[in-house]
């Protein structure tokens, strides 16, 4: 037992030297060279790892130009459709009254008196019109806020903002509004979004992109800008995950030679688990993973005369 406890307090001052590893998790960028569409990029990336690349900071913009190299590849970059905010997403052959000129570039939409359509900045403020499930009605409010504003005002009072899918529905809504008013109505796109749907910003759009006519985005892996194509262009890609960064350091340890075998797996098992035990009384969170590191030999501890690394009557042994 005496022993024992020697082997403990020598231990111990070596034990920090292992392998840790962090819980904050870094993002790791790779480029599959694969001729896909945007689309199955990004299933094959969501499939493989954990979905497109979303390069949304310079130094992952630096990072996305390493792994593309001299290739032009997907990024997780696309433009979100038309949606209702009641119904989702609009189909591809689907009612709408945009005025002569639009839709154009902002994001959120407005009705007027004459019915026709328009898009504006969702910051701005207008009426609006909420829809009631429980009546089958549109009502106008006569209260000036942001779309999401009447959105969530709508949500909380009635259904939603209004939904107009024909003629007769279109009809009814413009009727409400006094002339030369507009007023929101529950349709509304997201503009260029991460795969994650977070909100996109400040891109660094190559010259003369966007392409307003087209949906997905590249890296140029030579310059680092975005690029706007039509998503059904075949193209190499960057797949991302995330990863716990990890560091290795190795150290000798020195024990007072016993009775013990010190290459005996057992022995060497129990002493790792001294340690590791050492450790958690210390207060160490991380996690840890501690082996030995076995010599030329096939061996982990040499006695004194064969390493003349320690004093006489020492056994010496690596742990990484």
């Amino acid at each position: 037992m005496k022993r024992c406890g020697l082997i403990l307090l020598l231990l111990s001052g070596y034990v920090m030297v292992c392998h840790l590893q962090s819980d904050q998790l870094v993002r790791q960028l790779h480029l599959v060279d694969l001729q896909k569409s945007w689309n199955d990029a990004q299933q094959y990336c969501r499939d493989e790892y954990i979905d497109l690349a979303i390069v949304n900071s310079s130094a992952l913009i630096q990072e996305a130009q390493k792994r593309a190299g001299s290739t032009e590849a997907w990024i997780g970059l696309s433009k979100s459709g038309w949606k209702w905010s009641r119904l989702g997403p609009v189909q591809s052959s689907w009612f709408n009254m945009w005025s002569p000129g639009q839709p154009g570039t902002d994001e959120c939409v407005t009705i007027s008196s004459d019915g026709s359509w328009s898009t504006r900045p969702c910051s701005a403020t207008y009426y609006f019109v909420c829809y009631d499930a429980a009546t089958n009605k549109h009502i106008q409010v006569k209260n000036s806020m942001t779309w999401s504003d009447a959105q969530s005002y709508c949500r909380q009072t009635y259904t939603d903002l209004s939904t107009i899918t024909n003629t007769q529905d279109n009809s009814q809504v413009a009727s409400m509004m006094p002339s030369y008013y507009q007023a929101w109505i529950g349709l509304y796109r997201k503009y260029w979004t991460w795969s994650n749907s977070s909100t996109a910003s400040n891109l660094p759009w190559g010259p003369g992109q966007p392409d307003d006519s087209v949906n997905c985005a590249t890296i140029v892996g030579s310059t680092g800008s975005f690029n706007s194509h039509n998503c059904s262009d075949q193209r190499p890609f960057l797949c991302s995950r995330d990863v716990k960064p990890s560091a290795s350091r190795s150290v000798k340890v020195q024990l007072r030679a016993g009775s013990a075998d010190l290459n005996d797996p057992t022995v060497q098992e129990s002493i790792l688990q001294q340690v590791t035990e050492k450790l958690v009384e210390q207060g160490v969170t991380e996690e840890v993973k501690l082996r030995w590191r076995t010599q030329p030999d096939g061996k982990v501890f040499h006695r004194e005369e064969e390493t003349a690394a320690y004093s006489e009557k020492e056994d010496c042994g690596g742990l990484v």
